[in-house]
């Protein structure tokens, strides 16, 4: 029996009941020592890993290394959980399983239309897993250092384990290789990501996958991508993805996330030899260069096979050609699409660099079209006209014209209200339980710098923050933001979640521990601390009830980041409960996710009021904010408008009554009712010019009114009401992909409110 040689590093899964003393890798056993060589985890491997290996071991498709190698036993490897679990590269690596070299994928040449086989080498107890945590289980790469080299080969990955390069400079180039890897999830962020390079630095990146697998994977219905890469080469080979949930790539679901490389002349993507089908999320796959129109950026697709890769009337492959600089090149591949489909490959952009050589394309009109471009120009006003008018919307609605609509009531109302804007959901670090990294002492001046005036700290497992002298009573709402496991939810991937609750005075979260013993809150109002208790669904629907019974609030935040169910009902707490329909940016994957899952429930006739915020852990931030209107500035006043639903989630201001009643009312609807809305006072930081708006309202039966505008003026808009269950409205940013700015809560029209009331009093 030999030493294990010098660089190597041995990771042995199931530390504690394996031998200490010998290695086995790939059917060889070799002479270790733990702590010098042997180890319980990549995270102690890594970090101790400082030598190079002179040697190849038998059974690795390698000529040499040039740089430490960490092997990895057959097994279940925990990665993340806990901070000290979290894997952070900082040099260059080799991070090798028990399947190094052996690829996951057979492919069919007979019909090359059926999914690649699993190699059955592939399955079994010899897989090396890295299987992630929800929390720290993202390998990132960063530091200063030079990182050369990093290769991952041969896993299993798992849950939510996935690799990060987080610089955006460095002094050196940099490869990063994955290969034989087979992706089993679930996971909602994306799997490779590397960030957005500055135009000085040397980090010139190229990252290859090779001999990748993904299959049935779901991407806890967040909008998680598979690839967002920023790098000079970018080279799939092999790949096969067949059915998945996730957006693809490589850029977002808005297309905001430009692909190209600032230190580089000419951004390359090539695709050989590679399998999808089924991809289930937005544009197939795309790129964008949004921000770097004059840039050039080169896609090649060679000998590839694509079956339904995209979601219904999509392209499969939709690249930006913003000039004549960018390419598109196809070369002896097959796309079908059995559901029918206009193009094969749509075009976004003013280029016309493309080319299709030796391909067959089946159940296409054509094989590329030029898709419409986001509009930029837009009128000063929305659509409208003297005289009443019908508009041409799937629920068509009487529009009463300027000569008949009447506001009075509306401005009257809000007459001595002014404009706030502020943050839903933050983190501060106030001492005992919390994990935010920003002081909150330091929250009010850093506030004033970001424009925004009010914020409800949601600090977890306390209420240490509220009794500090720091405290701001003119800024700051109450609450703390606990978490679950909802433990009789039925046919789930995922039962936990967190919730918000939210309180007028300062002693309403410690009514909420009296009440319910399971908290088992410890300690006083400085020192004290509460557990996180797992809850029924009917547990919790109590808690729902109690906290709005004693003036509180009940929020569920970023609903698609933890819980994953198929049935909206699932993330469904109770009658006026809020949800968050915007998490951490107005564009963000998990805010177009939440805001669908909204939808739905409404759909079912739940009342449920829309909110949403940054949820930062780190410092203020002004990218996700909610407009209030209220009379004075003050903590308790503006809990006052969230806990009355008479606000819009976003960076722009919603006044909407229906016959004097605003958002969040609950009315019975009667013949010659009338809507009355006004839009207005953007706030600052987010308003763009050259940007078209669309103001939006919405019923239960459909869009009532579409009309764009340019965000410069105050809008005003009158309808006649109909027979509906509700009304809201909302504005969308159609020049920049499409997602929302602000979003109303409804007008309930349906008379639920005396069996609401009952509900609540049960």
């Amino acid at each position: 029996m030999q030493q294990l040689p010098k660089g190597y590093y041995a990771v042995q899964s199931d530390f504690e009941n394996s031998p200490k003393d010998t290695f086995t890798y790939k059917g060889v056993t070799y002479i270790v020592e733990a702590g010098v060589n042997l180890f319980a985890t990549c995270a102690e491997a890594n970090a101790a890993a400082i030598e190079t290996p002179d040697e190849v071991l038998a059974g690795l498709p390698y000529e040499e290394f040039t740089a430490p190698v960490l092997l990895l036993s057959a097994g279940v490897h925990h990665i993340g959980g806990k901070r000290e679990d979290m894997v952070v590269v900082g040099a260059s690596r080799f991070l090798l399983g028990e399947q190094a070299g052996v690829e996951p994928n057979i492919f069919h040449t007979e019909d090359p239309t059926v999914v690649p086989t699993l190699n059955p080498a592939r399955v079994g107890e010899g897989e090396s897993e890295l299987r992630g945590a929800r929390w720290f289980s993202r390998m990132n790469i960063t530091g200063d250092n030079e990182i050369a080299t990093l290769v991952l080969d041969g896993f299993t990955c798992s849950k939510f384990f996935r690799v990060a390069d987080l610089r955006a400079k460095s002094d050196y180039p940099c490869t990063l290789t994955f290969r034989n890897i087979i992706h089993t999830g679930p996971c909602g962020y994306p799997l490779y990501d590397a960030a957005r390079l500055d135009a000085d630095t040397a980090l010139h990146r190229t990252v290859r996958l090779e001999n990748i697998r993904l299959e049935n994977f779901y991407d806890y219905g967040r909008g998680g991508m598979f690839a967002q890469l920023n790098a000079e080469s970018i080279t799939f080979s092999r790949v096969v993805i067949n059915h998945t949930s996730q957006v693809f790539g490589f850029t977002d679901i808005t297309r905001s996330i430009s692909c190209y490389t600032k230190n580089a002349p000419v951004t390359r993507i090539d695709i050989n030899g590679c399998y999808f089908k089924e991809l289930g999320g937005e544009n197939g796959i795309s790129t964008s260069l949004v921000g770097n129109e004059d840039s050039a950026l080169e896609m090649h697709v060679r000998d590839s096979v694509f079956v339904d890769a995209s979601r219904v009337g999509e392209g499969f492959l939709t690249p930006h050609l913003a000039n004549e600089n960018c390419s598109l090149t196809v070369e002896g591949c097959l796309l079908v699409d059995t559901r029918g489909n206009r193009a094969a490959v749509s075009i976004w952009g003013e280029g016309d660099r493309v080319t299709l050589t030796d391909c067959r394309l089946e159940g296409f009109e054509t094989a590329v079209e030029h898709a419409v471009m986001p509009p930029v120009d837009a009128p000063d006003k929305i659509e409208n006209h003297a005289d009443d008018w019908q508009t041409a919307t799937a629920d068509t609605h009487t529009v009463l014209g300027t000569d008949n609509a009447d506001f009075t009531a509306l401005e009257d109302y809000y007459a001595a209200y002014r404009p706030y804007y502020g943050d839903q959901h933050v983190h501060s670090d106030c001492g005992g339980t919390s994990d935010g990294k920003f002081p909150l002492a330091d929250w009010p001046a850093a506030m004033d710098e970001k424009q925004l005036d009010f914020a409800a700290i949601v600090d977890h497992k306390q209420m240490r923050g509220f009794f500090l002298p720091e405290w701001d009573e003119e800024r700051f709402i109450i609450g703390t933001e606990p978490g679950t496991t909802i433990t009789d939810l039925e046919n789930v991937i995922d039962r936990s979640m967190h919730y918000n609750m939210l309180f007028p005075h300062k002693y309403g979260l410690a009514m909420v521990m009296a009440n319910f013993p399971e908290f088992e809150f410890r300690g006083d109002e400085l020192t004290g601390s509460y557990k996180y208790p797992k809850f029924t669904k009917e547990r919790f629907m109590e808690l729902t009830r109690y906290i709005q019974s004693i003036g509180g609030i009940m929020v569920h935040p970023h609903p698609k980041t933890m819980m994953a169910s198929d049935n909206p009902l699932d993330y469904y707490m109770g009658e006026h409960m809020y949800l968050e329909v915007m998490v951490g940016s107005y564009r963000h994957h998990s805010s177009i996710r939440s805001y669908d899952l909204w939808c739905d429930i409404l759909a079912l006739g739940k009342h449920v009021w829309a909110s949403g915020g940054s949820d930062t852990h780190g410092g203020v931030s002004n990218g996700c904010v909610s407009t209030f209107y209220s009379k004075k500035k003050s903590g308790r006043a503006f809990f006052d408008v969230m806990h009355s639903a008479d606000y819009a989630v976003g960076a722009l201001g919603i006044q909407m009554m229906i016959d004097g009643h605003p958002m969040g009312s609950e009315l019975v609807y009667r013949d010659g009712m009338r809507l009355t809305l006004r839009v207005g006072d953007f706030h600052a930081p987010a308003f763009r010019e050259n940007t078209a708006y669309e103001l939006r309202v919405y019923t239960d039966e459909g869009l009532a009114y579409a009309s764009m505008f340019n965000g410069r003026e105050t809008q005003h808009l009158s309808l006649a009401v109909q027979k509906r269950a509700f009304y809201r409205a909302e504005v969308v940013d159609l020049t920049h992909g499409g997602f929302r700015i602000a979003v109303g809560n409804p007008i309930w029209l349906d008379g639920k409110e005396a069996e609401t009331e009952a509900e609540n009093e049960a």
